[in-house]
């Protein structure tokens, strides 16, 4: 019989991968704190670099029109959202070598820097007013962001981000050419910036946020329409039916090393239905997800090809009147870049997001690099559950599927016989 630890090693497993709902009820709500350490490392970053940036460019006072400078100050701001994923990241790798106590005390450190320290030095520094109401603030934060890690939303959020921060690659060099050529002529189309402009009314992007919304909304339904329209097929399609399926599917994995030699030893569980939910919330989330990285590459491109390629009197042609020198983007000034060039960036990266969208569901190139690897990830996962709940938790479960039921009547695959 495999031991606790390697039990615990795979439930580890099961939640990195988003599926928090396939672990045992019992020990969903275990170690809490130290799970929502990178999250609370995150924020806490987030939280002083975007305050230092933001203070920092509003001190400035130099010329903006020097493109160098305004690359540069770019530059600083992606950092200031870059380093604290990266550092999350880092320090969710570092602390699996460490012992329970070590996570514990260290978790209990950050919670206290979070929300004691930090208000305590913005008080200090004059950035806040009301010394209380953000601490009170900071602790609500840290309560809402331990509420989600039990209820596992974290485990699938970070799963879907991780799948689609491993296929920028694939975005950039794949997805993107298909669709440069059409949006190179749409950046350089008058209409396009005409119509970008009237987007904005008073100083307030109300408009073009509510388009950008219509561009989600429509970009939701194609990747929910996969999920309705293949989502059960798939499921039966990639569930393993045999010792060779599972030790192939397993390997360098926990349960690697641990399925049954006896062929019927294993069999395909019929998933409850909140494990259904988290399944088709993962692959739902993981493909926008893919969806708004790649909306975020279209958006920086434009932003850098604008400033090194679109001259603001020839802004200024198209639009009537001179562009403003300095923009904002969420809050965020953004010297030497141009409120007309962030529209119309924000413009193109949206309906790029819903083309992809819709290119996920349709295209056969984009269902190959994109949807067809995340479905390996999805048959990795159901055949270690599968594993997971006949070594440690079999006794618990049906040991066949039930010949009637609400689901056979609604025509859900997953509780027909695999032949």
């Amino acid at each position: 019989m495999p031991s606790d630890a390697q039990r615990r090693a795979v439930e580890t497993w099961f939640r990195r991968r988003g599926l928090p709902m396939v672990v045992k009820r019992r020990v969903r709500g275990a170690a809490v704190l130290p799970r929502a350490m990178p999250a609370q490392v995150f924020l806490l970053l987030s939280n002083v670099l975007l305050t230092w940036v933001t203070d920092r460019v509003a001190k400035l006072n130099v010329n903006t029109e020097n493109t160098p400078y305004v690359l540069g100050l770019l530059a600083l701001s992606l950092a200031a959202l870059v380093v604290p994923i990266v550092v999350s990241w880092l320090i969710a790798r570092i602390m699996r070598s460490w012992t329970e106590r070590t996570r514990m005390a260290v978790a209990v450190a950050v919670v206290v820097i979070s929300v004691v320290v930090v208000p305590v030095v913005q008080k200090a520094a004059g950035q806040i007013s009301n010394l209380v109401e953000w601490i009170a603030i900071d602790a609500g934060i840290v309560v809402g962001l331990l509420f989600v890690v039990v209820v596992g939303a974290g485990s699938i959020l970070g799963w879907a981000l991780r799948v689609a921060i491993r296929q920028i690659s694939a975005v950039a060099t794949r997805a993107l050419p298909l669709l440069m050529l059409f949006l190179l002529f749409g950046f350089f189309a008058t209409e396009t910036w005409q119509i970008s402009d009237k987007l904005e009314s008073g100083g307030h992007r109300t408009s073009l946020w509510l388009v950008i919304a219509f561009f989600v909304v429509f970009g939701a339904m194609f990747l929910v329409s996969i999920l309705r329209d293949e989502g059960r097929a798939v499921l039966v399609k990639h569930r393993a039916s045999g010792t060779r399926d599972y030790v192939a599917l397993l390997w360098q994995t926990p349960l690697d090393g641990l399925v049954p030699d006896d062929d019927h030893a294993v069999r395909n569980y019929p998933l409850t239905r909140p494990e259904k939910l988290n399944l088709a919330l993962v692959v739902f989330l993981a493909q926008a997800l893919q969806a708004v990285v790649f909306s975020v590459v279209v958006f920086w491109f434009f932003v850098v090809f604008g400033l090194i390629s679109v001259d603001p009197s020839v802004m200024e042609t198209w639009l009537g009147h001179p562009p403003k020198p300095s923009g904002t983007l969420f809050t965020l000034r953004l010297p030497g870049i141009s409120d007309e060039l962030i529209r119309v960036s924000l413009f193109l990266a949206g309906f790029s997001g819903m083309y992809f969208a819709a290119a996920i569901a349709t295209d056969s190139t984009y269902r190959t690099s994109f949807f067809d690897p995340l479905m390996s990830d999805v048959a990795r996962s159901l055949a270690a559950r599968d594993v997971y709940l006949t070594l440690w938790d079999e006794a618990s479960m049906p040991t066949s599927y039930p010949e009637v039921g609400p689901l056979v009547v609604r025509g859900d695959l997953e509780w027909e016989p695999i032949p």
